[in-house]
């Protein structure tokens, strides 16, 4: 069994034993360091190398610069945020900074290690109906015109891998995807290699982002 490593970051104790607690009977996940003054961040993850990173905005200040530059030197670190923030703009920008995933402080606990092995797949943890907000008010806002000239050709995805990228700019994981289109998770992994490499693309954030400006979309 693949151990996931974690760091913890957050500036309240109390939430620190609430997230140590949820993961505690999860032999999959290992607790490397806890972290609670955001100077320290960027030392603890240099020092402990993470696969995953929950970090709260309370910890940040409400200042993201730390999350960008932890996302360019240590770009295998998978960044899930927990915040009690649910507006559009913020939740914009953070996806543009490459975040993994975003854990409401609302939602049950035990979601946890759920959302952790999720964002260590490589997948997004976004609520549904957050994602689809989101990704309307990009489009209503005009953030989602075209970056490429009229007589472009579309991207030259398969009838099947545009219902996979619609599934996820909807915000479904592999696993809710295979159900939804009566396909195994290793047809969905193969489509969305086959996405990626035909739209250029690095990661779902990526893709979600290149469907919202270039129309493959419609919410």
């Amino acid at each position: 069994m693949n151990v996931i490593e974690v760091v913890l970051a957050d500036n309240q104790p109390l939430t620190l034993c609430g997230l140590r607690s949820s993961i505690a009977d999860h032999s999959d996940i290992r607790i490397l360091a806890e972290c609670t003054e955001r100077e320290c961040l960027m030392e603890v993850v240099s020092t402990h190398a993470p696969q995953v990173l929950l970090v709260s905005t309370e910890l940040l200040r409400e200042e993201f610069d730390p999350l960008q530059a932890l996302k360019e030197d240590y770009p295998h670190t998978r960044v899930l945020l927990l915040t009690a923030r649910h507006d559009s703009a913020f939740l914009q920008h953070i996806l543009r900074l490459g975040i993994n995933g975003v854990f409401k402080r609302e939602r049950p606990v035990h979601h946890i290690p759920i959302a952790i092995r999720t964002v260590n797949r490589g997948e997004l943890w976004f609520e549904r109906a957050v994602t689809e907000g989101m990704l309307s008010d990009l489009l209503r806002n005009g953030n989602g015109k075209k970056d490429h000239a009229d007589g472009e050709k579309k991207p030259p995805v398969s009838a099947r891998e545009q219902e996979v990228i619609e599934l996820i700019c909807q915000g479904l994981r592999n696993k809710e995807i295979s159900e939804r289109l009566h396909i195994s998770e290793a047809t969905v992994s193969h489509h969305l290699t086959s996405i990626f490499r035909k739209l250029e693309v690095e990661d779902r954030v990526s893709l979600v982002l290149h469907a919202v400006r270039h129309h493959l979309v419609a919410l």
